[in-house]
């Protein structure tokens, strides 16, 4: 290549990226997915959903909900894993996708430690010990008596292996020595519909979806996997007063987005994301409803990820009682 014909590429360059920059508009500038890893109709989803609304309307540009369930969500992190670090493709990612997953896939699609960057967290969300409306056993204690007289008579429900209500039946498990057979579904709702049609005995239900199930008479609940009562079910005792016994467990969601992404979106983010939260509609269709508001910034986020990878590492690795 000449010299002149360098030159005058060296010149078109120095128009042309200055360009394309004035052209890249402030982000957002077109619509962003949010990638939600298990079905329809779970706390999961439902949270995303409200949080979408909001983002919506915070970022200016539409925030796009798509199930893309399967695995205990490893699915859904492994396609966001390998997805451009832009900003435009956002996952709701669970304490069992960072913590439990890990420890019972013998090969995932992804690093919870090296392929996201943490946004913010969105909620913590308790669950309800629940059986269909006809189950012939009355109470906790009674299901957990002919769990104990025989392995694998009772069979719970769930999203799957490292959803929240897999991990809330494994800590009732691990609290009362019993072996139960684990039924897992792709979503929330399907769980629900075979505990409601007598397919399975027991599942453990988010205290926000509990609510119309209960007061429509399709489930029973047991107890909640809580530390105190809840106020939008304060008649419902803890799984500690019924059972004597620790079992505290539920749904932490939060946002992540592939590694790289630049640190300016991710702080847009975090922003949008603490100024939805304080919305009315968050505040009445996700923490009025039982689930529990958190730390928004993105360290908490990052140590209540290491927390739980240290807390399940030593449950899954500690023997049945």
């Amino acid at each position: 290549m000449n010299k002149g014909l360098r030159r005058c590429m060296a010149a078109l360059l120095g128009v042309v990226l200055p360009a394309a920059a004035a052209w890249a508009g402030p982000y957002p500038d077109q619509p962003i997915r949010l990638i939600v890893p298990f079905g329809a109709g779970g706390v999961t989803d439902t949270t995303a959903r409200v949080f979408a609304e909001g983002l919506t309307r915070e970022l200016g540009q539409p925030v796009v909900v798509e199930n893309r369930g399967g695995a205990g969500g490893s699915i859904a992190a492994g396609a966001v894993a390998k997805s451009p670090a832009d900003g435009y493709t956002l996952l709701v990612i669970t304490n069992g996708m960072v913590a439990v997953n890990p420890l019972i896939y013998k090969k995932l699609p992804y690093d919870p430690n090296q392929d996201f960057t943490y946004v913010a967290m969105l909620a913590n969300t308790p669950t309800v010990l629940a059986v269909g409306a006809d189950s012939p056993y009355p109470s906790l204690p009674e299901i957990i008596k002919a769990a104990s007289a025989q392995a694998d008579k009772i069979a719970f429900s769930t999203a799957g292996e490292g959803s929240d209500n897999y991990q809330v039946l494994e800590l009732l498990q691990q609290a009362t020595g019993v072996k139960m057979l684990h039924v897992p579904y792709k979503s929330g709702s399907e769980s629900m519909t075979a505990v409601m049609s007598r397919n399975t005995d027991l599942t453990a239900v988010s205290a926000v979806t509990a609510v119309g199930f209960i007061e429509a008479k399709q489930i029973r609940p047991y107890a909640v996997t809580s530390s105190r009562r809840l106020a939008n079910l304060p008649d419902i005792a803890t799984v500690k007063e019924v059972l004597g016994k620790d079992v505290e467990g539920g749904s932490l969601s939060g946002i992540a987005v592939p590694k790289g992404t630049p640190a300016d979106v991710v702080a847009r983010l975090n922003t949008a994301i603490a100024t939805v939260a304080k919305s009315p509609s968050v505040q009445d269709k996700i923490y009025a409803r039982g689930s529990e508001p958190v730390d928004g910034t993105q360290a908490a986020f990052e140590q209540r990820v290491l927390a739980e990878q240290k807390k399940w590492a030593e449950i899954l690795s500690r023997p049945a009682r």
